[in-house]
């Protein structure tokens, strides 16, 4: 992404959503970076917002709950409002504990399986408290209409250059007065497996990390602020494209004031 470009989306921007393929590569590296962390440590802050995802083809809307959830000083919620609510009641829980939570909550959870229904996205009620290996469809999965931010929808920034794997930048600006988040997809039959997964980049307290319900744990990708958190988000975007160079499916979100 040229810089010229990058300078074209409002800021400040509060986080990036990145949608890309789930490919053998990309399993085999995941592996690998979770092996290494685990034996060399990194420094992940008390303050990221984390869970797990235990919903199966829920990546979006777990992606957006890890967007809002470490922006909450940013955020503007209606009184009552459900997700300022489950954000609230789920702070001092363990990653596992959030998801097995979200799994319970009506408000959130029955709303995202009819909204599955509608043709938004696709939920299943796990089995168990296991965590599934679970991707999503084309676009972010719906957040149910209590707890959502009304996004307008601007023009996407190209990619660079047309010889690379196109990285689609779009551009959603919130109106200042932030009581819902919707996000709409295809939905995929309950049987359809899918191969594309939604993860969040934030910046909480001076760091970039990486958000993946998937993971164990959140990813230190280094420093960064609110200034720099676009620039530095998409150089994270642009690794993942690297490894799988002969992949096209990916895209970003911005998510930035209006």
């Amino acid at each position: 992404m040229d810089p010229e470009l990058l300078s074209m989306v409002p800021r400040p921007v509060c986080a990036v959503l990145l949608l890309f393929p789930i490919t053998e590569k990309y399993e085999v590296f995941r592996t690998e970076e979770e092996e290494k962390i685990k034996s060399q440590g990194q420094d992940v802050t008390s303050s990221v917002y984390f869970m797990k995802q235990t919903i199966s083809n829920a990546c979006g809307t777990i992606g957006l709950i890890h967007a809002i959830a470490n922006n909450k000083d940013k955020m503007h919620f209606e009184s009552g409002s459900t997700l300022k609510k489950f954000l609230e009641e789920s702070v001092s829980m363990s990653p596992e504990e959030r998801a097995r939570y979200l799994e319970n909550y009506d408000a959130i959870r029955v709303t995202h399986e009819t909204s599955a229904h509608e043709g938004q996205t696709e939920s299943s009620s796990p089995s168990s408290s296991q965590p599934h290996s679970s991707h999503c469809r084309t676009k972010a999965s719906s957040l149910c209409h209590h707890a959502s931010l009304p996004w307008v929808k601007r023009n996407h920034v190209g990619p660079a250059k047309a010889t690379s794997p196109s990285l689609r930048l779009r551009r959603w600006r919130p109106f200042l007065r932030l009581p819902s988040m919707g996000l709409h997809s295809v939905a995929p039959s309950i049987d359809e497996k899918v191969d594309l997964h939604f993860i969040a980049l934030v910046h909480v307290d001076g760091h970039l990390y990486e958000l993946d319900g998937r993971k164990p744990f959140p990813i230190n990708h280094g420093e960064t602020s609110d200034e720099t958190l676009l620039e530095d988000a998409i150089e994270v975007c642009k690794k993942f494209m690297e490894r799988d160079p002969d992949e096209l499916r990916f895209n970003a979100i911005a998510l930035s004031a209006a």
